[in-house]
């Protein structure tokens, strides 16, 4: 039916039955070939091959505004699938000690405002390691924030009053924040200024380093490395300044792709094992509904599930963070992400409701399809719902109706703890603590989701012996 030799795009079809025959295609995904078949998965021999029926999608620009813009850029631009994909799962299980080393977990902290209400106060000073407050721009090559903002992140550097072993650190950029990077970067008299203005903030505001979240270098695949080489060259002059201020040492973090075909483009990661002091490995977003991708799938799963093949194969944390170390970066700089919010879909066919179902949609939970981790205790007690657990992924889902959600829960999150301590990590990134039950809503003690990461990675539970206790 295929040739062999052909280089097959995804094709996302739809029949509209009632205007005949006929077969439309976003012309950016190739040619399309004639088939007659029930809307269905296929993966053919050389790449993946998606047939589906879904009605046109329109996307409100008024729940927009409830979902912060860095989560859905990053989604979208994960959900682009490349031309060619590395067939090859990556694993490795070569550390098997279990017991608890100075693993980092670093938590994202976002800008109170809107849906994110969660305050300064209710943020316990040893949950995480080091917080990231979430996000600084870059205006005019420099750090920039909003006098609220720089409020907020005064009080959160009081924290470490409580805990002298707190790490506090400014992220600056986010997806969809990224307009002050290319010219920032593009050439060394601007680089000069925003590291200047970086150490500037350090000394100011006490805090103990930078996250630079570019999302992402060279993100229009254009051949152009330009923006590559000109980030690894912040870096670079980043680690210079560094080490030139030695009464005012700071951290030089990256925020950091997961997706190997972006990771070819955007990085030189050899380098940036020379210069950084770990990365923050976003392994999450890897399903999330697109009209390229109209069907169900995990937020962040741990494996590729049984059925799951070449380019679907690498979309899985295993896969990520391992693509990174053989890429070049140390295992004890890979930071591994974990969500605290899940992804909703809405099923054509409710009674068609595993993984990779057609889906028309993002669900009505959460704003966009993003579902802060209460809003799933409260969908699955209101209907009475049982999630199932899918073993070869270590991830769970719930369905009810037309409703499909992929999330975590303290088991998921405790099995990916264990595997990032089993595996020689060097800790957890967690997004984010404003998704987290925070207020104690699903009756799990607060944070839960952090407890449960922080529990294995720093006393060395199982996963069961964590269920246990809980």
């Amino acid at each position: 039916m295929f040739h062999p030799n052909a280089n097959y795009r995804v094709l996302v079809v739809q029949h509209v039955p009632e205007q005949g025959s006929r077969w439309y295609i976003d012309k950016r995904l190739g040619v399309l070939f004639t088939i007659f078949m029930c809307p269905v998965i296929l993966f053919c021999a050389t790449y993946m091959l998606v047939f589906g029926i879904f009605p046109g999608i329109s996307y409100p620009k008024t729940l927009a505004k409830d979902v912060p813009e860095v989560n859905i850029h990053r989604a979208l631009v994960y959900s682009m699938l490349p031309n060619k994909t590395a067939n090859r799962v990556l694993h490795s299980n070569l550390h098997r000690d279990r017991s608890p080393h100075n693993f980092k977990i670093v938590c994202y902290y976002n800008f109170p405002g809107g849906r994110n209400s969660l305050q300064v106060d209710n943020i316990q000073a040893y949950l995480c390691t080091h917080i990231n407050i979430a996000f600084a721009s870059v205006s005019n090559s420099t750090i920039h924030l909003e006098q609220p903002q720089i409020d907020t992140l005064k009080k959160l550097v009081d924290l470490k009053n409580s805990n002298k072993d707190l790490k506090i650190l400014v992220s600056v950029g986010g997806a969809g924040n990224n307009e002050g990077f290319p010219e920032m970067v593009l050439n060394h008299a601007n680089r000069k200024r925003f590291i200047r203005s970086v150490i500037d903030y350090v000394k100011e505001y006490n805090i103990d380093g930078v996250d630079l979240d570019w999302e992402f270098p060279n993100e229009e695949q254009n051949h152009d490395t330009a923006q590559r080489v000109h980030f690894t060259q912040l870096l670079s002059e980043f680690r210079k300044s560094i080490e030139h201020q030695p009464n005012h040492p700071f951290l030089l973090t990256v925020a950091v792709a997961a997706p190997d075909f972006i990771v070819q483009n955007s990085y030189d990661v050899s380098y940036m094992n020379e210069y950084v002091d770990f990365v923050n490995l976003m392994s999450y977003d890897y399903h999330y509904f697109t009209k390229e991708t109209p069907f169900t799938g995990y937020n962040s799963p741990l494996y590729a599930s049984e059925n799951e093949r070449y380019y679907l194969g690498t979309l899985n944390i295993n896969y990520s963070s391992n693509y990174w170390n053989m890429m070049g970066m140390d295992r004890k700089k890979i930071l591994i992400g974990l969500p605290t919010y899940g992804h909703s879909f809405r099923l054509m066919n409710p009674k068609n409701n595993g993984l990779y179902a057609p889906a028309s949609g993002y669900g009505k939970l959460g704003a966009l399809g993003f579902v802060d981790y209460p809003v799933v205790c409260q969908f699955l007690n209101t209907n009475r719902v049982t999630p199932v657990f899918d073993m070869d992924t270590k991830s769970p889902y719930a369905s009810k109706y037309y409703e499909w959600i992929s999330f975590d829960t303290q088991q998921s999150l405790t099995y990916k703890a264990e595997y990032i301590r089993d595996n020689g990590f060097g800790g957890a990134m967690v997004y984010s603590l404003n998704s987290d039950d925070w207020k104690a809503m699903c009756k799990q003690g607060k944070f839960p989701l952090v407890e449960s990461v922080r529990k294995v990675l720093e006393g060395g539970r199982t996963a069961e012996e964590n269920l246990v206790g809980r």
